[in-house]
């Protein structure tokens, strides 16, 4: 095995685009400055020489269109979890059938007649490439299609023919891609059910004359567009994506949150209440209060009102001792892991009924809970990872193999 080179480092203002292959391994990346749309750098990872470093904010990975499925739908959800949850229906016998669940990513941008664009994806598949991509020390934010992001003039249809692939693209009205061998013959089919106003077919590589016998009664849209780099087009296509892609990062596998969650008030409402009566009085004592008799006769009375809450802690002559003890205590079990994130996992289940917890995993000192949530319905489960991040949960996920019918998958949940 070759030695591992250490990758080159990004600056601020660089976007780290990766472009995957046929297969996820070693994938082609590429450095850009985000001001100029100028390429720094570009390069091949592999496990001898890994992608460069960059901020995960700043790291986007292409993906070959022939991996997943774009349609374009009418689709008027009000969030994207109803959205992606809707999206099973309108893709219906569209799919072959793999055993696998299938993850779908919705465009932002829906036009004026209420259509956008709808990705669907092997849920295994998608876990095989952010794995890869980690693998190569890369961690995206953004995963796109290459036929989503290659940038399209309005009205146009890009034909795209590289020894590799055949991207076929049309802006908002979506596109795909697939080996050159079999491009032609699935363009008629796709171009069928895409009603779009075409003004032009832009080629760029491939043979002409070809594509005018491919393309009918459209031949004399065609027109051969000049050379240009496809990698580097690609790059600056996905750096500045337009609405209408979708990121495929999303429900279980959208990009982590990383605000923290404020504090929690302790369940233990009356007792805190003595407490700050007791902190209260005691602060009040330290600057000097000038009537110390009744400041003795206020803590006397959180002192009956505290032990008459915590009987068991018996009659004490240090108050402030006994105080301080049971608050420390109080504080190191509700900075328990488990616990930290048992609330949120509970009105989370309780939204998604359909949502099983099966194991519960904790290991001292680590702050991360591994949980295995199962279901009978896909959807359910990515519908239960948006309700998580949506209460601030940040987490890593990867789907199992469905057991007995029930799809699974495991959360790496960090707690705050």
């Amino acid at each position: 095995m070759s030695e591992r080179k250490a990758p080159e480092q990004a600056r601020d203002k660089d976007i780290l685009v990766l472009i995957g292959a046929e297969t996820p391994g070693a994938m082609a990346w590429m450095l850009i400055d985000i001001d100029t749309m100028e390429e720094r750098a570009h390069g091949v990872a592999d496990d001898g020489a890994p992608a460069p470093r960059a901020p995960t904010a700043h790291t986007m990975l292409v993906l070959p269109g022939a991996d997943a499925l774009v349609k374009r739908v009418e689709l008027n959800a009000r969030t994207e979890a109803q959205a992606r949850a809707a999206a099973p229906f309108l893709f219906e016998g569209s799919l072959a059938g793999g055993g696998s669940p299938t993850h779908y990513a919705i465009g932002a941008a829906q036009d004026e007649s209420g259509m956008r664009l709808v990705a669907a994806i092997s849920a295994v598949r998608l876990a095989e490439w952010m794995e890869a991509a980690r693998a190569l020390g890369a961690t995206p934010s953004f995963l796109w299609l290459d036929c989503t992001v290659w940038p399209t003039e309005r009205g146009a249809i890009d034909i795209v023919e590289t020894p590799q692939r055949t991207i076929v693209a049309a802006g908002a009205f979506g596109g795909f891609g697939i080996e050159p061998d079999l491009a032609p013959a699935l363009f008629a089919s796709w171009r069928s059910g895409v009603f779009a106003p075409i003004d032009r077919v832009r080629l760029i590589g491939g043979d002409a004359e070809m594509w005018r016998r491919q393309l009918g009664a459209e031949a004399r849209l065609l027109e051969v567009a000049e050379d240009r780099d496809p990698l580097l087009t690609l790059v600056r296509g996905a750096a500045a994506a337009p609405e209408h892609a979708p990121n495929l990062l999303q429900g279980m596998y959208a990009q982590k949150k990383t605000e923290k969650q404020p504090l929690r008030l302790w369940r233990f409402a009356a007792a805190l209440a003595v407490l700050a009566v007791f902190l209260q009085v005691f602060s009040m004592v330290v600057a000097g209060w000038r009537d110390a008799r009744e400041a003795r006769a206020t803590l006397a009375v959180a002192a009956r009102e505290f032990r008459a809450l915590r009987p068991e802690l018996g009659e004490t002559a240090n108050l402030q001792s006994q105080v301080a003890t049971l608050v420390r205590t109080m504080s190191q079990a509700q900075d328990q892991p488990v616990l930290k994130v048992n609330e949120p996992v509970i009105r989370a289940l309780r939204a998604h009924p359909l949502v099983r917890l099966d194991e519960v995993r904790h290991e001292s000192p680590e702050r991360t809970v591994r949980m295995r949530f199962s279901s009978l319905d896909p959807q359910a489960l990515e519908a239960l990872g948006g309700e998580l991040r949506g209460q601030g949960l940040s987490f890593d996920v990867h789907s199992i193999a469905p057991v007995e019918g029930r799809y699974t998958v495991e959360a790496a949940i960090e707690s705050p």
